[in-house]
């Protein structure tokens, strides 16, 4: 008899404290006003590489149908690399990972913002440096591990969706190439990253982590190459503090994927 009521004061107890409390709904809604939603939606305005694959969506069916419900429904198509995405490090490293091998756990981490959106408006074809990144960290302390280390550029915040602001030009196909333009991450602080701190990947506002005039994407190379994860024409970065929040990348789940569209938010602190 008495080991029959220990068990249900017991699991009286669980009952009790499973109950939110008005300070723990209180903080819930808090959380929930701290989300900053950092993805560009897609649609036909969706910027993608210029020989890639734009976004397509086809209605199949927007309309009461015959049984007398209404019924909705899209086809769609496009490039893994465009609009708000994540890079696999399959992307440019022949034995890495394809995204549906990457456990979700790994795509959230410290965010780490790098604002050099005066020294990109004077030079189009800026390069994130080693020295932007340790004056970033004079003044936020070392870079955490597990961080996202974010190029803030201003293009993206600035122009998106707008193609030649943001691509350099608005040819298509193989002819846009040679006129890309826009700011990158420098091989140097992508090796740095690697190799000095103990990142999760690296993320900007631009099309690429390699600057518009690369012709190696080396940046890609080396990100890749360590296993590392990129995000490319994140949005709300005017938004995002130099320091403090997590940013969650949730990418579709494609098998055998070198990338994917993702679905980006911080938490800010």
């Amino acid at each position: 008899m008495g080991a029959i009521i220990r068990i249900m004061l017991t699991i009286l107890c669980f009952l009790i404290l499973s109950i939110p409390s008005p300070a723990q709904v209180s903080h819930a809604e808090d959380i929930s006003c701290r989300i900053l939603d950092m993805t560009y939606p897609f649609d036909e305005e969706t910027i993608y590489w210029p020989t890639a694959e734009p976004w397509k969506l086809a209605k199949v069916s927007w309309a009461v149908g015959d049984g007398g419900w209404w019924y909705a429904s899209n086809n769609y198509s496009a490039s893994e690399h465009g609009g708000t995405h994540a890079d696999a490090p399959i992307h440019f490293a022949e034995k890495g990972r394809t995204i549906d091998k990457i456990r979700l756990k790994e795509w959230i981490g410290p965010a780490v913002k790098i604002d050099v959106t005066e020294k990109c408006a004077k030079n189009r074809d800026y390069l994130l440096s080693v020295d932007d990144i340790k004056g970033w960290e004079k003044q936020y302390e070392k870079i955490p591990d597990r961080a996202w280390v974010i190029m803030y550029t201003g293009i993206g915040t600035r122009f998106y969706p707008d193609r030649k602001e943001v691509l350099g030009t608005d040819k298509k196909g193989k002819e846009a190439l040679p006129y890309l333009r826009f700011p990158g991450f420098s091989p140097e602080a992508a090796t740095f990253l690697i190799k000095e701190r103990a990142i999760t990947g690296i993320a900007l506002d631009t099309p690429s982590i390699d600057f518009g005039k690369s012709k190696d994407f080396k940046v890609h190379q080396i990100i890749c190459g360590a296993g590392k994860f990129a995000v490319e024409n994140i949005a709300n970065l005017d938004k995002l503090p130099p320091a403090g929040a997590t940013l969650y990348v949730i990418p579709m789940l494609i098998k055998d994927g070198t990338g994917s569209p993702a679905r980006i938010f911080s938490v800010l602190p």
